[in-house]
């Protein structure tokens, strides 16, 4: 499967700017997800790749083919980008059987018919909905027709599987399964995959490497455990996962590290960067935080709120006036108890 070239794409609708100047590459046989809010432009970005919308700016480019460069006035027509595309709605025929919706890609392309139905079978055995041919969409339940759609889109060997927030018309449960079945059908067959969501546990969960998107650009771009990790701006920690953030005079420590301070935390927190001007904030997850009761290392506190949420609790926590969501496996009393931040568990956020 073919690589993908995104450069300097630009989009707007009026006078708002959807995309903003983006690019990245997908590279052969990669899973990657585009991460953001509604209004992100993420699946305005889908659309321009797979020939939907018409960017106003940009190349787009697979393989060795290109798809679109405006300042050459090449803007190749989506039936001729030979991409499979799955969508939200799923996109069914209800006038047809699963065979037929999944054979519609092979018919338009005047396949042979005896190797079109083998391949309809072939690939409804793939997606563990072999025997269901001769159903139509309105017999199926929702995850079922979510294979149909997948199934349609791989008929035809695509050269780029583009998934277009697949999984939310399911419920919590059966979204959980279906992402794990299709991320392990992507890597047997080898797709070279973008996926748009706004789900953070989709995410973290499928894909190789996570682009996060606000307001048309892409602020953040690699693997889940970097984004999560080391989100460098405040907008992606928020948005993948519960986040603290202080504020503090920061102070250079050793060996490259830095030190904050605040009144909540006078001895300081140690971040595992250099520091960032004379102030600067910083990001922590509430599951990084130590918290005990008042016999405890750490500097005082107190515990305002505890709720508990089956594999942890979740606390609010009162510092020197600071109200801090804490994370942990074990149960502290209401009333006075000890914080600790350890070193390295804060990250700087711009």
């Amino acid at each position: 499967m073919p690589e993908i070239r995104i450069r300097n794409l630009r989009k707007s609708f009026g006078a708002a700017t959807v995309l903003d100047g983006i690019g990245f590459t997908v590279r052969d046989k990669e899973f990657v997800t585009l991460l953001g809010p509604s209004g992100c432009g993420k699946t305005t970005t889908l659309m321009a790749i797979a020939g939907f919308q018409s960017p106003d700016e940009g190349v787009i480019a697979v393989g060795d083919e290109v798809f679109v460069d405006r300042s050459a006035g090449v803007d190749l027509p989506a039936e001729r980008r030979d991409l499979g595309i799955v969508f939200q709605s799923y996109a069914l025929w209800p006038h047809m059987t699963v065979a037929q919706n999944v054979g519609f890609p092979l018919s338009l392309r005047k396949a042979d018919k005896r190797a079109a139905r083998e391949r309809v079978a072939e690939v409804l055995d793939l997606v563990e909905l072999g025997g269901h041919g001769d159903r139509y969409p309105h017999q199926l339940s929702g995850g079922q027709q979510q294979r149909v759609a997948l199934a349609r889109a791989i008929a035809h060997p695509p050269r780029v599987l583009l998934l277009d927030e697949p999984f939310s018309n399911l419920d919590a449960k059966l979204r959980e399964r279906a992402r794990d079945w299709l991320k392990q059908l992507q890597t047997s067959l080898g797709l070279t995959t973008v996926f748009v969501t706004h789900d953070q546990d989709e995410a973290l969960a499928m894909s190789d490497r996570i682009l996060v998107m606000h307001g048309g650009r892409i602020l953040r771009d690699g693997t889940p455990e970097e984004v999560y990790r080391e989100p460098g701006a405040r907008f992606v920690a928020e948005f993948l996962g519960q986040c603290n953030f202080l504020t503090g005079s920061v102070a250079a420590g050793p060996a490259g590290s830095s030190v904050l301070r605040m009144p909540a935390f006078p001895d300081g927190i140690t971040v595992g960067a250099a520091p960032r001007g004379p102030e600067a904030t910083v990001a922590v997850r509430p599951q990084d935080i130590e918290l005990d009761g008042p016999d405890a290392p750490g500097v005082d506190a107190s515990v305002i709120e505890a709720v508990f949420l089956g594999d942890h609790y979740r606390y609010q926590v009162r510092v020197a006036g600071l109200r801090i969501e804490v994370h942990a496996p074990h149960t502290v009393a209401c009333g006075p108890a000890r914080i600790r931040i350890p070193p390295g568990a804060a990250v700087f956020v711009d």
